[in-house]
């Protein structure tokens, strides 16, 4: 088998899921065509999926039974099969800060790094590769970038492009790494006599000045569960891909048909083509919700440092900011929503305790929201707690609290100091909410032990914080009334959720 027909066929864009190592103090953010933003903090970031469909349809009218499609291969049911071609010697660099990558790169000499093939009766040496690639990068924009690709025989020259092969402009590829290094990747499918086949395709290097170094080129046949089920791995001998003119051949006529594997396309070029797109990309956090966002939609994404007001920072060490983040959503912005009223939230629920707390459930929790002051972006804030028989067992003052967001999203922050329990205390409060007709959407509460004199030891220990949440992820409107309490707290904390079990 020429692997010149291997090295010929590339389309459409593999998703690989991208990993993000920062500063405690960075995070995410989300740029919308619209001019908004949303903010993730570092350590609720999971990961990103672009996960985005684009589907070309090739129909034969000639022959019925064979059905191309080029579209994006999900990486979160490929996990395995990268692994394996890292593991056999394909470089594949994750990251979503990739490079700016333009021009065309010559591979040459190509060398054979590794294979495996899935056809019994394939042997491939380094007499079948031919002995110069010239790829096309274009057109990048945050994670998409066009891509093309012809292959230069040493008798015939130049071949035709992927583009003039299957009679298209070019081709939407995905691209990802961090620094100078890259890598971009495609997926072609492919059904011939009711069987399908998947052909996979990674190009990965590291851009120094006009030349592309240690370039790679991988092709991956998968099985329809995207196991891999063979490869061929080649490279530039000499590690050095020079930026170079595109030139490719003129395509030539050729009626073959597509066989059983992917590797002879040339039959495609004169059929015709239908396409249906879908562009978006998922955002998986570590709390298990996800933010899914469609291209049309995005601008692009970039890290950032955590800008919390001072007034926040000045109080709260972004280091238990950026901790707390990984169980709640802490949102920034000076576009709040107004959430004035009083909202109650039952079941008071125990999400997440770094002090290792062994308790689920709490009393029902009152929060109050009045003169909500939209210049300033503060807000007054009180609550209490009420047990089973209605009886309030803890409340707390009236306190301005520091009121960020944008959109129906929001986070109020404050540092109270208080006495409970015989102990004096200093205490970071955090709540955070989704605004919406029924009340506030996963609504959280994070307290944080800043300080605290407590000879009895009744209050969790320094450094120590917990995160609550509403049972059934609604706090729905109420009325705030005072009854008899036991007992009168003079900060913000609230006795049963700080306590000591």
């Amino acid at each position: 088998m020429k692997a010149n027909s291997i090295l010929r066929t590339m389309v459409a864009a593999l998703l690989i899921a991208a990993g993000l190592q920062t500063a405690e103090a960075q995070g995410i953010r989300v740029h919308y065509k619209n001019g908004n933003t949303v903010d993730i903090p570092a350590a609720l970031f999971g990961q990103m999926s672009p996960g985005y469909e684009k589907t070309t349809i090739i129909d034969d009218p000639e022959d019925p039974d064979i059905d191309v499609k080029v579209e994006p291969l999900n990486p979160m049911e490929a996990t395995n099969a990268i692994a394996a071609l890292q593991a056999a010697g394909m470089p594949i660099y994750l990251g979503i800060n990739p490079p700016a990558l333009n021009g065309a790169y010559s591979m040459k000499s190509l060398q054979l790094v590794a294979w495996q093939s899935s056809y019994p009766d394939d042997v491939i040496e380094q007499e079948d590769v031919d002995p110069e690639a010239v790829f096309k990068f274009s057109n990048k924009s945050g994670f998409n970038i066009n891509v093309d690709m012809y292959d230069i025989d040493s008798q015939e020259g130049p071949e035709s492009s992927w583009s003039d092969d299957l009679n298209r402009s070019d081709f939407d590829a995905y691209i990802v790494g961090s620094g100078n290094q890259f890598t971009v990747a495609f997926i072609l499918k492919v059904k011939y006599a009711g069987e399908s086949e998947y052909t996979g395709f990674l190009v990965s290097g590291e851009i120094d000045g006009n030349s592309i170094k240690n370039m790679y080129y991988c092709q991956a046949l998968l099985d329809t569960d995207y196991n891999l089920l063979g490869y061929l791995i080649v490279k530039d001998a000499d590690g050095n891909s020079p930026a170079t003119t595109w030139a490719p051949g003129k395509k030539k006529s050729n009626s073959s048909r597509v066989q059983r594997s992917p590797r002879q396309l040339r039959g495609l070029a004169k059929r015709g083509t239908t396409e249906t797109v879908e562009y978006y990309y998922t955002i998986f956090k570590t709390d298990g919700t996800e933010l899914k966002v469609t291209q049309d939609e995005l601008d692009y994404v970039e890290t950032y440092e955590a800008e919390f007001d001072e007034r926040i920072t000045q109080e709260i060490p972004q280091e238990y900011l950026s901790k707390m983040a990984t169980h709640m959503p802490i949102y920034a912005g000076n576009t709040p929503p107004n959430i004035e009223g009083t909202y109650l939230v039952s079941v008071q629920t125990l999400v997440y305790a770094s002090d290792n707390l062994d308790k689920k459930t709490f009393a029902d929790y009152y929060a109050n929201f009045s003169n909500q002051n939209k210049s300033k972006n503060t807000i007054d804030f009180q609550n209490k707690e009420v047990n089973n028989s209605g009886t309030v067992i803890s409340q707390s003052n009236k306190t301005e609290m520091v009121l960020l967001g944008n959109g129906d999203n929001f986070t109020i922050f404050n540092v109270t100091e208080g006495l409970a329990s015989g102990a004096q205390y200093k205490q970071a409060i955090i709540l955070s909410g989704t605004m919406t007709g029924e009340g506030i959407k996963d609504i959280y509460l994070g307290i944080l032990m800043l300080d605290k004199d407590d000879p009895n030891n009744k209050l969790m220990k320094v450094g120590t914080y917990r995160i609550f949440n509403d049972g059934d992820g609604l706090a729905i409107p109420t009325t705030w009334s005072s009854r008899s309490m036991i007992p009168q707290q003079s900060g913000g904390g609230n006795l049963s959720n700080m306590a000591v079990e």
